[in-house]
């Protein structure tokens, strides 16, 4: 299973509205399922690791905020799906490179 592949995922359902749609209502089993049949392999320990780090990255790197009860992603979540909220106030905040080297670190310990 991958982190990587869980940004993979992340990215497809950035770049398709419609993937976004189709995956949003899911529960975290149904997620993880529906996606290894579509070709995409991680648990939700990946997932995780991958939100972990995106989001303490916009937190403290981009926002440059206290990572608390205050901070300002925090409150971007309100009254969205998790999945929506991370795609439109998370992702969307790194470039592809910035997305692919969050990953490069699971693939250098790896080995």
């Amino acid at each position: 299973m991958s982190q990587k592949s869980f940004l993979d995922f992340l990215v497809a359902v950035r770049e398709n509205p419609a993937t976004l749609a189709a995956y949003e209502l899911r529960n975290l089993s149904q997620l993880v399922f529906h996606a290894k049949n579509e070709g995409w392999e991680f648990t939700p320990d990946d997932m995780s690791e991958v939100i972990f780090k995106l989001e303490m990255g916009v937190i403290a790197g981009k926002d440059q905020e206290p990572v608390d009860g205050n901070s300002s992603l925090w409150k971007a979540m309100w009254g969205k799906t998790h999945l929506g909220y991370l795609i439109e106030r998370v992702v969307v905040r790194y470039t592809d490179e910035e997305l692919a080297a969050l990953v490069e670190e699971e693939q250098v310990d790896a080995r």
